[in-house]
């Protein structure tokens, strides 16, 4: 992204995820008893920064192809194109196009 695209920030010691859903999401893994407000915090930064990272890329393949939306293809194209992201190879795939089963029919009527 160039310098001078603008990038939304939250203020110092804060963070853009509600604290009580990402307690949840923490709460939901069995293997973590207990998680500080420390912790939380540091949890929802980096899932900020991860997304950031994320759109960014995906972004980048959008005005590739002269767009200025991002849609679901670019997200697709950046998982797998970039190594970082190869565990999400399974959860956001590459869309294939459905055969269109019209196209193989001939006209026989004729």
């Amino acid at each position: 992204m160039a310098a001078s695209e603008p990038t939304t920030t939250s203020a110092p010691g804060t963070s853009m995820l509600p604290a009580a859903r990402v307690r949840r999401i923490v709460k939901e893994d069995k293997d973590i008893f207990a998680c500080g407000s420390d912790s939380l915090f540091l949890i929802s930064k980096a899932t900020e920064y991860f997304v950031e990272s994320l759109v960014r890329e995906a972004y980048e393949f959008s005005r590739l192809d002269k767009r200025k939306t991002v849609q679901y293809k670019d997200t697709a194209k950046a998982v797998q194109s970039i190594e970082q992201y190869d565990f999400l190879g399974n959860i956001i795939p590459m869309t294939v196009a459905p055969k269109n089963p019209a196209a193989g029919k001939t006209q026989s009527n004729r």
